[in-house]
């Protein structure tokens, strides 16, 4: 290339340049004269003059509402920008109390194996800056039982290894009774039954166990001729595990009963004759 040539393609490059820096230089001076506000454009910013507190709701049970099963489905609620929530279960029942529970997304809980008691469940939600709402509450209470039926309790128990565990069994308005008969079942893979510390609280008790996987109980009432008291405790049956890899029952079978005057009554199924062992 002729040497005039390459004189005036650098000197082309050089104005090219110089416009170019002399334009950035300007917007960058525009740019800097602006100013941005972060916090009116944050709606997490508890700075923001539009900025609201997390709420939080529980759509479902309704308050003092009596629910007739042993499950329970909790719907909360928060605002927009909510993303996790929290419960705990506030109750006289041992085996269901709970306090806190982690921070999950879900904004829908399902409590099962619930007894026979009134439960009060306090949530919160929180949004990613952490800020907690309030806490909103709800009370029910559980009434599965029907009239002339048996009620193990716990309905759910979560033993360790080699553990012992007792089950209770209520008669719930079984008045009018002289004898009744049942057998508990189980999985004797699992569990196994410690006969020497189960009680029972009739006036006459027979127990037979197999040896194996079930247990025998014919129990006499005589006092007065009224029958079993209502919610009347009348045995305590224990257990010990063996390895619970996955869950085992213990179960209520052929259960009935004779009144005074030699007539049968009948003894009705319900969730309540099965503990759940975890």
């Amino acid at each position: 290339m002729p040497l005039t040539g390459l004189l005036v393609q650098l000197t082309h490059y050089y104005l090219v340049d110089y416009r170019m820096k002399k334009y950035l230089f300007i917007l960058l001076f525009f740019l800097g004269c602006e100013t941005f506000d972060v916090a009116t454009d944050n709606p997490l910013d508890p700075s923001n003059p539009e900025y609201e507190k997390p709420t939080i709701s529980i759509l479902s049970p309704s308050d003092q509402q009596t629910i007739n099963t042993d499950k329970v489905d909790v719907a909360l609620q928060g605002n927009e920008l909510v993303t996790e929530y929290r419960y705990k279960i506030v109750t006289s029942d041992a085996y269901k109390a709970a306090g806190w529970s982690d921070w999950v997304s879900s904004n829908n809980l399902s409590l099962e194996f619930l007894n026979e008691y009134t439960y009060t469940i306090n949530a919160q939600s929180r949004y990613l800056n952490e800020e907690t709402s309030e806490e909103a509450s709800v009370t029910f209470t559980v009434d599965a039982l029907q009239s002339s039926s048996l009620l193990l309790y716990p309905r759910q128990v979560q033993p360790s290894t080699n553990s012992s565990f007792k089950v209770e069994l209520y008669a719930h308005s079984l008045s009018n009774v002289s004898a009744l008969e049942y057998v508990i079942a189980f999985d004797p893979s699992k569990i196994t039954f410690i006969e020497n510390s189960s009680n029972t609280y009739g006036d006459v008790n027979v127990v037979n166990y197999d040896g194996i996987s079930k247990v025998y109980y014919t129990i006499g009432v005589y006092n007065n001729q009224t029958g079993f008291d209502k919610d009347q405790l009348i045995a305590e049956i224990s257990f010990i595990t063996q390895s619970i890899t996955s869950s085992a029952t213990i179960n209520i079978l052929s259960a009935s009963a004779k009144s005074f005057d030699g007539q049968t009554i009948e003894i009705v199924g319900t969730n309540q004759t099965r503990v759940d062992v975890k």
